[in-house]
């Protein structure tokens, strides 16, 4: 499956840290393709957000390169990149009172020239992409007057839109979420990694989230990552990873595990 006519994403020896510190990231290896949903996993200060800032082409590896749709993601322009990924913060921003449909349609920018008229079919195509996140019904509203979760919703739709307006109709795309649903409640959090699992296989485009809720990424991703000191602690599909060794030895935590996978965090260790 991990093979490289149909990879998106690969990091390949990835090693970073600030300034001549300890290392926050050493030897990251790993490649997402076509139609996955990836989780990223682990304790705070494992490096999570760093690698996902790296994978966006913000921060330049110390050694080790990024490989996004086959280049080096270091010679791509940000314009280049937006063509190709999207990135979901968890603290979103909202210092200018557009409306929720303004917001969400500014995902068209990287694929349209400024003097470009937005059409019917792209408003219907962020109408769909609202409906199904649950935002539609702030199209009309001020971002500043929305609760954080539903911010984080209208954003998410934001670079669905991104990925699915590019010329390849968002085949082979990537969408980065750093703990992009930290403010939303938990039947929320259900429904958008079902329909980002949905969108993702659909497109053949991948998609790849920062999770604290443990749950929430061996309940609904393809494949998960675990990050420990900065390095990958175990990767593969979620009932295979979370062991209740792994439960105690990198989250500290003791877990009973039961059949099919699914786990009780009962104590911190």
């Amino acid at each position: 499956m991990n093979s490289a006519a149909n990879a998106v994403i690969s990091a390949e020896n990835l090693c970073f840290s600030y300034g001549g510190s300890e290392p926050v990231l050493e030897n990251i290896s790993f490649t997402a393709v076509e139609g996955e949903h990836i989780s990223v996993v682990g304790p705070n200060g494992s490096g999570k957000s760093t690698l996902f800032q790296i994978l966006a082409g913000f921060l330049r590896p110390a050694s080790g390169r990024v490989l996004l749709a086959g280049a080096d993601i270091s010679s791509f322009s940000p314009l280049e990149r937006s063509r190709r990924l999207s990135f979901v913060p968890q603290d979103v921003r909202a210092d200018f009172p557009f409306n929720c449909l303004e917001l969400v349609l500014m995902a068209l920018y990287p694929h349209r020239s400024r003097l470009a008229a937005t059409g019917e079919g792209d408003i219907g195509l962020a109408r769909t992409l609202m409906c199904e996140t649950g935002v539609w019904r702030f199209a009309g509203k001020s971002i500043m007057d929305l609760s954080g979760g539903e911010r984080q919703r209208v954003i998410i739709s934001r670079a669905l839109l991104q990925i699915e307006s590019a010329p390849s109709g968002g085949k082979g795309g990537l969408l980065l979420l750093d703990e992009a649903m930290s403010a939303l409640d938990v039947a929320a959090r259900i429904d958008m990694m079902k329909l980002l699992s949905a969108r993702a296989a659909a497109r053949r485009a991948a998609v790849i989230g920062i999770h604290h809720d443990l749950h929430t990424a061996a309940g609904f991703s393809s494949r998960v990552i675990v990050l420990f000191r900065g390095r990958i602690a175990a990767s593969g599909v979620p009932e295979a990873v979370f062991t209740e060794s792994l439960f105690r030895d990198i989250f500290s935590v003791r877990a009973e595990i039961s059949g099919g996978g699914d786990f009780l965090i009962r104590d911190s260790v």
